[in-house]
C-alpha cells in the first residue's frame, strides 16, 4: 500500500477570510426567523455577552398556547376577526421579548449586544434599555402597521431611536454589501474543490 504526502501549500497558499462575528450572529438571526409564526414581521433575535457567548434566542410570534396567525393566515390587528371583522389587538411577542425570557440568566444581558433583523420598536426598546443592552445591530428598518389598514399604511417610530441615542445605545445597522461574504464564499469553494481533487488522485 503507496502513501502519499499532502503538502497543506498545495490546497491553497492563501489564508481563508473568516466570517466576522456581525456576520455570524447575524445569519444566526436570520436563521431564527424560519422559526416565527408573525406572518407581517417575521423577525428574529440574538443576544451575545461580552464574550461572545449566545445568551438568548427568539423569534416573533403568540404567547404559548395562544392564536397562531400562520396556521390561520390572518392577523388580527391587520386584517380583524373573520367572523366579526373587529380589529384586535396584536397577540404576538416580539423576538426581542421572547429572547429575553429564553436567556436562563438575564444578568448576562447587561452590556450585551443583540443582533436584529429588524430595528426593535419603541416598547421592545423600553425593555432593551431595562436589562442594559450596549450595542444592537440590526439588518431593516421598522415601521409600525397602523391597526385595521390591512398593512397599507405605516408609521416610523422615532421614540425607539431617541431612546437609543438617550441611553447611548450603539446601533449599527448591518453592511448587507459586505464583499467579505463573496470572497470567503468563493475561496472556500475553491479550497474544498482542492481537497476533493487530491483526496480522489491519492492511492491508500
Amino acid at each position: 500500500m503507496s502513501e502519499e504526502v499532502v503538502n497543506s501549500s498545495e490546497v491553497t497558499d492563501e489564508k481563508i477570510v473568516r466570517s466576522s462575528w456581525d456576520e455570524l450572529f447575524m445569519k444566526m438571526a436570520d436563521q431564527a426567523v424560519a422559526r416565527s409564526a408573525c406572518i407581517h414581521y417575521p423577525i428574529g433575535s440574538i443576544f451575545v455577552d461580552k464574550e461572545r457567548h449566545i445568551i438568548g434566542f427568539g423569534y416573533s410570534g403568540p404567547s404559548k398556547g395562544d392564536f397562531d396567525c400562520a396556521e390561520a393566515g390572518y392577523c388580527l390587528k391587520v386584517d380583524g376577526d373573520p367572523l366579526t371583522g373587529e380589529i384586535k389587538r396584536c397577540n404576538g411577542a416580539h423576538a426581542e421579548m421572547n429572547a429575553i425570557a429564553n436567556c436562563a440568566d438575564t444578568s448576562k444581558l447587561k452590556g450585551s449586544t443583540l443582533y436584529n433583523t429588524i430595528f426593535p420598536c419603541y416598547d421592545c426598546m423600553k425593555i432593551l434599555n431595562n436589562v442594559g443592552v450596549s450595542r444592537i445591530v440590526y439588518r431593516h428598518e421598522y415601521r409600525r402597521m397602523v391597526d385595521g389598514k390591512k398593512g397599507e399604511r405605516e408609521e416610523r417610530e422615532q421614540e425607539a431611536v431617541d431612546l437609543a441615542a438617550k441611553r447611548g445605545i450603539i446601533i449599527d445597522k448591518y453592511d448587507t454589501t459586505d464583499e467579505h461574504k463573496i470572497k470567503h464564499g468563493k475561496k472556500l469553494k475553491e479550497t474544498q474543490e482542492q481537497i476533493k481533487n487530491i483526496e480522489e488522485n491519492t492511492k491508500w
